[in-house]
């Protein structure tokens, strides 16, 4: 049994290995800076506020879509914590049950699409309800410039 939790241990590392390399590929292909452009600094969310000129209606949206977005996560992660425990118990068992090490993983799946959800559902909000498109287009820019690995929305 040690053997197959170590297999299938070294398996999700392998998975997780080969899918950072290519989440990293395109990032740095995403990122590449014009030979004319001048690498920028990271900028705050103020700067970013202020770049996009919003008005002060549209702060309080993003206020308000940041604050539910932020629950949101905050819930799926503890739910993602707790199952992540449980599968991690279930492992160190001398004989683990397989039915449900396959269930907690199916139902971590769940909450890790579910997260993904959330966060596109607020950059959804974010772009087409509540910016302009040409502050759309200018934040897209400047997102560009900046870390691709950023969770957070606006």
């Amino acid at each position: 049994m040690k053997n197959q939790t170590k297999i299938l241990s070294l398996l999700f590392a392998a998975v997780l290995t080969a899918w950072g390399t290519a989440q990293a590929d395109s990032a740095t292909e995403a990122a590449k800076v014009k030979p004319t452009e001048v690498t920028s600094a990271h900028l705050t969310r103020r700067e970013i506020v202020e770049k996009l000129q919003l008005t002060d209606a549209q702060k309080k949206q993003i206020r308000d879509t940041r604050a539910a977005y932020r629950v949101s996560v905050a819930k799926l992660e503890s739910q993602i914590k707790l199952k992540k425990v449980e599968l991690e118990n279930e492992l160190d068992k001398p004989e683990p049950d397989q039915t449900k090490i396959d269930l907690l993983t199916e139902q971590l799946g769940v909450l890790y699409g579910q997260r993904l959800n959330v966060k596109v559902k607020a950059s959804v909000n974010l772009e087409k309800k509540i910016l302009t498109p040409q502050q759309a287009d200018e934040l897209k820019s400047l997102q560009v410039k900046e870390s691709a690995a950023s969770d957070e929305i606006l």
